[in-house]
């Protein structure tokens, strides 16, 4: 277990990799921990050197306080992993995010591309819903807790063949009942509030976007829409998994990014 004292808040982490190798950064989605990533990174055969971290609120991560007045936006998730990499004196790196993860990787994208040999924005867009279809969620959990958020999370993250198999869902739908709650309302107001339509159009580092046919998140076409404004963006879109390729169908995620990583030099 490793954990990052930084200015702004501390972070769990994990380095998984031998020293040397080329440095993939993750970050997850609302609600989870960085144990998304593990069936990916066990099927990368120890090409890079990953860090994978809990976002601020979320796993073991610290709780830094906030309000309506002072909220927490997609630019503090992206300050906090430069100050991560920073600590950890990792100079260029290549990020793959998911989710709000896309959303932090698509700010770095625009206002930290020296650091960033290229990005991968798995089952993300530049905006993730509408005010109002945030403002419902917030209000949800803030009445009902995180139980209240459980049911329709794994409805529009998880088609219906992977909610029928107990042993699969189990984790993720526990995952998501277990997040903290004022954790949940800092990140989800985050995504609330972030609106990158514009600004991806300045994003001139290799990018690949990554998208499920069956994400009720992130519909397939948001996710075209995506990668249609960023110059020079690859598009892959794969069949039959909702909004969490990395845990559906991690053999595929792991291959996309080798092929990635070989594209831009970094392995």
């Amino acid at each position: 277990m490793s954990f990052a004292v930084l200015p702004e808040v501390g972070l769990h982490y994990r380095v998984a990799g031998a020293p040397g190798l080329p440095w993939l950064v993750f970050v997850n989605a609302l609600a989870t921990d960085m144990r998304i990533w593990e069936p990916v990174l066990a099927r990368m055969g120890g090409r890079v050197r990953a860090l994978t971290h809990d976002m601020r609120g979320h796993g073991l991560s610290d709780m830094p306080p906030w309000d309506a007045a002072s909220p927490w936006t997609v630019g503090t998730l992206g300050d906090d992993v430069l100050a991560l990499v920073d600590h950890l004196r990792i100079d260029r790196f290549v990020l793959c995010g998911v989710s709000v993860g896309g959303l932090v990787g698509q700010d770095l994208a625009v206002r930290a591309s020296d650091r960033l040999r290229g990005v991968v924005l798995s089952n993300t867009a530049s905006r993730i819903g509408g005010p109002e279809i945030w403002e419902a969620r917030l209000k949800a959990v803030r009445e009902g807790g995180m139980v209240a958020a459980v049911g329709p999370t794994m409805d529009r993250w998880f088609p219906p063949a992977f909610q029928a198999d107990p042993e699969r869902l189990a984790p993720w739908r526990n995952m998501v009942a277990r997040a903290p709650v004022e954790g949940f309302l800092g990140v989800a107001t985050a995504i609330r509030d972030a609106d990158l339509t514009e600004a991806v159009g300045a994003i001139d580092i290799p990018t690949l976007v990554i998208g499920g046919g069956l994400d009720g998140s992130t519909p397939p076409d948001t996710v075209r829409a995506l990668a249609g404004r960023i110059p020079r963006a690859r598009l892959e879109m794969i069949p039959g998994v909702g909004h969490l390729p990395c845990v559906e169908d991690p053999d595929t995620v792991a291959v996309l990014l080798v092929d990635f990583l070989r594209e831009v030099g970094h392995v």
